[in-house]
């Protein structure tokens, strides 16, 4: 068993997959994209996405 401080590679990808930056990042990015396509229900869809991501607690 490794000792405590040490981190296996699979543990730092499962932590850096799961970084609340990732998905709040590519929600923004494609709100971002939405309103300057001027696709309003995507645009309206992906900031209902960041807020209910915000509001779950996952950030």
């Amino acid at each position: 068993m490794p000792a405590p401080s040490e981190t296996r590679p699979a543990g730092r990808l499962r932590r850096g997959l799961t970084e609340p930056l990732l998905p709040f990042a590519a929600l923004a990015l494609l709100a971002v994209a939405a309103a300057a396509a001027q696709r309003t229900v995507l645009c309206w869809a992906s900031v209902g996405a960041l807020a209910g991501y915000s509001l779950s607690g996952s950030v």
